[in-house]
């Protein structure tokens, strides 16, 4: 029969059928769920290297649910829902008459792979890592938050039928196929209980169902066996039983999860990233002509760069995308406007012990940082050292961030490195570990330390001239750690103190006005250095105005909100972080009105 390959490339496409081969085994492959970036067709390349290796001609069907509702509504050009979708296969396996029926996922591509395994009448099904049910309910009873959004939504929009329970549709399959759930029971951050072991436990009281486990594994155990090496045998054990047996991979074989394999083109091949890099330059005003030989020089093919181009340019999306980018060019120069209205600041003034009214009228009002001399005379935390704190806390529990170097956004994925420690452990690292950014005790712990670290607050004055300290949870932040921890590029959603207790801290800033230049990645941070701009990376940085300075024990830096910031201690640091002035300052709720990225 004549072979129907679609390319993954196109966003628009559900799924590849990959059928040239009369009575041999078909693998249908699931795909995983990605809410970062278009979902791969998983196994691609897995499975033409399990034929290659094997001499077993394989048929494929690889599918995608790009929507990431577990296939519950489908796939794209496929069906409407699961049933529409299990239609469409059951008419391809009626086709091809395969001698083998074979599902493959893992993840939500593992559920995938259960549930049409029982409703294909599969032979085999190799799930990794899946869930036994799609039930919002039964997932905050069990602690299982990992998916809430998807499922909730499910549960909001449910499809004509919804299979949210994989025992269920198991116990009510007249013949259900061969099962074999594999899962990682590594612990994981966050998890009391290994979630993967729970959801494969209730699999395995299903007939038919066998689980293998992997304990040093995590969640994501398809890409630890690929790093492993055991992948290939795996896949081959069980979805080609008959055939000969594969020699174990070592840890440099190739391919990741979701890998294309060894068709992939050496040609670069158009991902989401480029397709937005396209899109914001053609809203911008740029030409496909201008754009073409950036392409062609990055490795891609004329042929499809010149296809890419012009899909984009037809896109119906592109036009709304352009006026909007006129509004935003708009404002942008009426801030370059005001910027050069008032004029250049070269440095960021010191000033001893101003007055509320004083404050108020030249900083405050006017968005204009300061530092101010004098307020924290009266400090008993002036008096604090490390060995100090390390004595009079030694055996309090506290969370920190911890392995920070190991993770480039170790900032935007704060949440992934938090570690309870005792804070006298702690402190030995902080005082003997030397100069480091791996270990910090960040404004993110303050709610897990508010009761260890209590303590704390009776060495700090809340300055009446400036601030309101009538609230007790709302007193501020502590920041602890060694010399070379970092605060990278980013701004606050209000007006900030920073109150330097202990150490001192470099600390660069941009005006709010120059944040059309300064890259806004992601919410509130930027992925410029402001230690070490790339110019190349970041052309327009060019012209823009840093400031630094260097602030010291006793001294109290004003950050006014929308200033971009960039902070590294010098020294064994403590600082307090302070957003409760006496004037308004909530200007969070308005980011939020705006819908702002």
């Amino acid at each position: 029969m004549k072979t129907s390959v679609l390319t993954a490339s196109n966003p628009d496409i559900g799924f590849i059928v990959d059928a040239p081969h009369a009575d041999a085994p078909l693998v249908i492959a699931f795909g995983f769920a990605n809410w970062e970036a278009l979902n791969d067709f998983d196994f691609d390349g897995r499975t033409l290297k399990l034929a290659e290796c094997t001499g077993v001609p394989l048929n494929r069907i690889l599918l995608r649910d790009t929507a990431n509702l577990w296939y519950q509504h489908g796939v794209s050009d496929l069906g409407c829902d699961a049933d529409e979708v299990a239609a469409a296969l059951r008419g391809w396996i009626e086709r091809l008459r395969p001698s083998s029926v074979n599902t493959v996922g893992q993840s939500m591509g593992g559920y995938a792979a259960i549930l049409f395994g029982a409703l294909l009448g599969a032979d085999r099904v190799l799930a990794f890592g899946p869930l036994s049910y799609l039930r919002a309910d039964w997932a905050r009873r069990d602690g299982d938050t990992r998916w809430l959004p998807a499922l909730d939504k499910l549960q909001r929009f449910p499809p004509a039928h919804l299979y949210d329970d994989l025992p269920t549709l198991l116990a009510a399959t007249p013949r259900p196929p061969a099962i074999r759930v594999v899962i990682g029971s590594a612990s994981e951050p966050g998890q009391p209980v290994n979630l993967d072991r729970l959801h494969a436990q209730r699999l395995a009281e299903c007939p038919g169902v066998s689980v293998q486990e992997f304990p040093q594994a995590p969640h994501a155990v398809v890409q630890w066996l690929i790093e492993q090496g055991h992948i290939d045998g795996l896949l081959q054990q069980w979805l080609l039983p008959d055939a000969c047996a594969l020699p174990l991979q070592s840890n440099s074989a190739s391919g990741t999860v979701g890998d294309q394999g060894a068709s992939a083109s050496t040609a670069s091949a158009f991902t989401d990233a480029w397709r937005s890099w396209i899109a914001e330059n053609l809203a911008l005003g740029s030409t496909t002509d201008a754009l073409l030989p950036t392409l062609v020089a990055q490795g891609f093919n004329l042929g499809e760069a010149q296809r890419e181009l012009d899909k984009a340019a037809r896109s119906p999306y592109l036009q709304p995308a352009r006026r909007l980018a006129q509004r935003v060019l708009k404002r942008e120069w009426v801030l370059e406007a005001h910027r050069k209205l008032r004029g250049p600041r070269p440095v960021i003034e010191r000033r001893h012990r101003l007055s509320r009214d004083t404050f108020l009228r030249e900083h405050y009002s006017v968005n204009r940082p300061v530092i101010i001399t004098g307020m924290m005379d009266d400090w008993p935390a002036r008096h604090w050292t490390p060995e100090h704190l390390a004595q009079v806390f030694s055996n309090q529990q506290v969370q920190v961030q911890v392995g920070r170097n190991s993770n480039i956004r170790y900032e935007m994925e704060g949440a992934k490195h938090k570690k309870m420690v005792r804070f006298g452990d702690f402190m030995r690292q902080v005082i003997h570990g030397g100069e480091s950014n791996d270990i910090y005790m960040t404004a993110n712990n303050v709610g897990a330390n508010a009761q260890a670290m209590a303590g704390l607050w009776d060495g700090i004055v809340q300055i009446p001239e400036y601030l309101d300290g009538s609230d007790p949870a709302n007193r501020g932040f502590f920041w602890i750690g060694p010399a070379g921890t970092i605060t990278p590029t980013h701004h606050d959603l209000t007006n900030n103190f920073m109150a330097q207790v202990m150490g001192r801290k470099r600390v660069r800033l941009v005006d709010s006005l120059q944040a059309a230049r300064i890259y806004n990645s992601l919410h509130v941070y930027s992925d410029v250095d402001l230690e070490k701009i790339d110019y190349t990376r970041f052309p327009a940085m060019r012209t823009v105005t840093v400031l630094e300075c260097d602030l010291a024990p006793g001294e109290l830096l004003f950050i006014p909100v929308g200033w971009w910031h960039h902070v590294r201690s010098l020294d064994i640091s403590v600082t307090v972080t302070f957003v409760n002035f006496v004037f308004d300052n909530d200007f969070s709720s308005m980011y939020g009105t705006y819908q702002l990225v």
